[in-house]
């Protein structure tokens, strides 16, 4: 039975950890002896605690003797996991992109030193490389650097595949005490800029149609700006922030709108989880949105950084048979497009490879 080593974060609770979690619990895990490597440990930009840090899981990793080392790239904190395993004993460097410094519009000096330098460094130390969504072959111009067929393509997160008639419903309208008259939209993860939501506060603020009630779970910086910004939504009672859950599924059962406003994102989890509860989706047209999500077939694509997008959005969902045609074409072709067959099954075909 092979060794894989799991590139894992323990103070991380967002989408790579997930896909951690889902990979060591799936039908490989019956196949492949699968070994985290926590990392418990962070170093900023500091020479000599990175040197600390590469040592340091370079003899975890060398403990283990494994055939292959499956690391969560790429950026900085990737690019030292990848260095340790380099310098180990381990037979085998997969990374997979989950976020990227490309994905960023931002021209200082350090963003340059991550683009220019780090990341291709990074890339040329893989044995295989994939990304989760197509966009991202073309956005990380570094993946050119790859060994010859080191790089692998593109292989997506998996379809949740939850038995959404399982999922009881009535949470939401009962806890928060929601007509069944109300449109709820929700939005779920970080709250901070760059999953754009300063231009769903603004939106939330020119929205006129009480039919729509706003829900936001999740922390982060913004919800204090929400709370400024958006008191008087809140005092009536159609603005909801009920920071981080951990029964978001149940809570997606009650939603009838996914609002996803982020300004750059690559094959989310909790999108394809929105999904899978089908909610009608309304997403921004960055990264992997539109590989999920087509315009007026199974959902709303709208682009980012417009408030105004997503009042015309909503305006677009408003009636319940278009949501529901939406949801049902989304679910339906995530379902196929994301299968444990075509997502893990290619993480399979390059652990067997030697």
């Amino acid at each position: 039975m092979k060794k894989i080593l799991l590139h894992d974060f323990q103070y991380n609770i967002g989408g790579p950890r997930t896909v951690i979690d889902r990979i060591a619990s799936s039908y490989l895990s019956k196949k492949y002896d699968f070994v985290r490597i926590v990392q418990t440990e962070t170093c900023g930009f500091n020479l000599i605690k990175a040197i600390r840090f590469v040592f340091h899981y370079k003899k975890i990793i060398d403990r283990e003797h494994g055939d292959c080392i499956y690391v969560c790239g790429l950026q900085y904190i990737g690019f030292l996991m990848t260095l340790a395993a380099k310098l180990s004993n381990v037979k085998k460097i997969f990374i997979v992109v989950h976020g990227s410094d490309w994905d960023v519009k931002d021209h200082s000096i350090r963003r340059c030193i991550l683009k220019y330098i780090i990341e291709p460094m990074e890339i040329r130390l893989a044995d295989k490389i994939a990304t989760v969504c197509d966009n991202e072959q073309h956005v990380v111009r570094p993946l050119m650097l790859a060994k010859k067929d080191a790089n692998v393509g593109t292989i997506y997160n998996t379809f949740p595949n939850i038995d959404e008639k399982s999922v009881p419903s009535g949470r939401l309208h009962g806890s928060l005490n929601i007509g069944n008259d109300k449109i709820i939209v929700a939005s779920v993860g970080r709250v901070v800029e760059r999953k754009g939501h300063q231009y769903i506060i603004d939106a939330i603020k020119q929205c006129k149609d009480t039919a729509f009630v706003f829900v936001i779970i999740g922390d982060g910086d913004y919800i204090e700006k929400y709370k400024d910004e958006c008191s008087e939504e809140i005092k009536g009672h159609r603005l909801f922030l009920l920071g981080k859950r951990n029964d978001v599924t149940d809570l997606l059962k009650d939603v009838d709108i996914f609002l996803f406003a982020s300004l750059n994102e690559n094959h989310s989890l909790a999108l394809l989880e929105a999904v899978n509860m089908k909610c009608a989706a309304l997403v921004t047209n960055v990264g992997g949105n539109t590989e999920i999500i087509k315009n007026k077939h199974s959902g709303i694509v709208i682009p980012p950084c417009s408030a105004d997008a997503i009042l015309s959005g909503l305006a677009s969902l408003k009636s319940e048979d278009i949501r529901t045609q939406y949801a049902e074409a989304a679910f339906n072709e995530a379902k196929m497009k994301f299968s444990e067959e075509k997502t893990l099954g290619k993480l399979e075909q390059i652990f067997d490879t030697d």
